[in-house]
């Protein structure tokens, strides 16, 4: 008797619980509430984009985005480029991933379109230009550097643009291990040594045991999934701040990007370098771009730093001495702010105007300038 009472009762709870999941799973789904996961653990990388996910990223902006069956944002291309394709692979950060805005208005589908528009653009032979963004939010020189390796490399491009952010890039190469993605170390030799400790990490851990997988699978599909995800994130975000690992939200006139060591900048070099050859033994060629931080472009020139453009000018000096054409964005971009002060690159409505992302507008602008640089190229 009692036996089937404690049965009764545990039937009882189970369907209470199950009840309540349902309901808040229908109540989330009623109020539009939707984090979708545009990000999964990658064995190689730490992390990338989640093949398939698609939907609208409100963090930042507000961007339509759709993530194709090879894990990277756009229409999934064949492997092989037609013959009157000329295909160009973009490598990156969040600046070139750019999820904070729909994929049309992207610098890099700009890019395509101010290229294909032009009455005469050397770079592309006679042919069409084809860009294929492989950028991923947060990415390091290394993760591009893998990216090529694991993912772009298979898609046969004919150029490979490297796109760096100045505000956090070169700090971001800083040697030794991460807790989410491969470090890398100068070794005394010269040659790169990948650490893929992170693969130890509790976090990495966890995402690949079977919790972990029926988590991911069900991430896309449930709003309370989700809604436990987004809470996992901001936690987080908030524990590293509190540690001093992210910067703490905006506020004001844009701080310069902290300086990165010396040894961040040897690591730098070598992987770029590394990089290059990488791409030159597929056929390919490799040029540099660098984007632009907050502080540069703020409209009002009097509270700017008043040396904006040191990390270009020394990245420039690395790669002219390793063979590379760069195009650092930056100061053009400061002077078109200059003569329109109520032109404003980065931040959107809802935000802080001037801090974060490129805005439409900002992509744009680096599209039309970028575009003459590179039919020359």
């Amino acid at each position: 008797m009692r036996c089937s009472r404690l049965a009764l009762n545990l039937l009882l709870i189970a369907s209470t619980v199950v009840a309540t999941l349902l309901m808040m799973e229908l109540g989330l789904r009623l109020v539009g509430m939707r984090y979708p996961a545009f990000y999964k653990v990658d064995a190689r990388r730490g992390y990338g984009l989640r093949p398939h996910a698609e939907g609208v990223q409100i963090r930042e902006g507000q961007g339509q985005v759709q993530i194709n069956a090879a894990g990277f944002r756009g229409s999934l291309p064949d492997h092989n480029p037609k013959e009157d394709t000329f295909r160009i692979a973009v490598l990156g950060d969040s600046f070139t991933e750019a999820l904070q805005v729909d994929e049309q208005k992207t610098w890099i589908r700009q890019l395509q379109y101010q290229l294909n528009s032009s009455k005469n653009c050397p770079v592309l032979r006679g042919g069409q230009a084809e860009l294929l963004n492989f950028g991923v939010g947060g990415y390091s020189t290394g993760q591009a550097l893998l990216t090529w390796r694991y993912q772009a490399k298979a898609f046969h491009p004919d150029l490979v643009i490297l796109a760096i952010y100045p505000g956090n890039d070169f700090t971001d190469n800083e040697p030794g291990p991460r807790d989410d993605r491969p470090g890398f170390v100068l070794k005394a030799d010269g040659s790169l040594f990948q650490d893929n400790s992170f693969q130890s990490s509790a976090g990495y851990r966890f995402r690949t045991s079977v919790a972990g997988r029926m988590f991911d699978g069900l991430i896309n599909h449930s709003r309370l999934v989700q809604l436990l995800n987004e809470a996992k994130n901001r936690f987080s975000a908030l524990r590293r701040r509190s540690q001093g690992l992210e910067a703490m939200p905006a506020s004001g006139v844009p701080s310069p990007p902290p300086n990165a060591s010396p040894e961040a900048w040897l690591l730098t070099d070598a992987l770029i370098r590394q990089l290059n050859r990488d791409v030159r033994a597929s056929g390919a060629r490799l040029l540099v771009v660098s984007t632009s931080s907050p502080d540069q472009v703020w409209p009002d020139a009097s509270v700017r730093s008043a040396t904006p453009f040191h990390q270009e000018r020394r990245l420039g000096r690395l790669l002219k001495a390793a063979g590379l054409a760069y195009r650092p964005l930056a100061p053009s971009l400061q002077r078109a702010v200059d003569q329109d002060q109520s032109l404003v690159l980065h931040g959107f409505q809802g935000g802080e105007p001037g801090h974060g992302h490129w805005n439409e507008s900002g992509h744009d602008l680096a599209a039309r300038q970028l575009a003459p640089w590179l039919c020359q190229q």
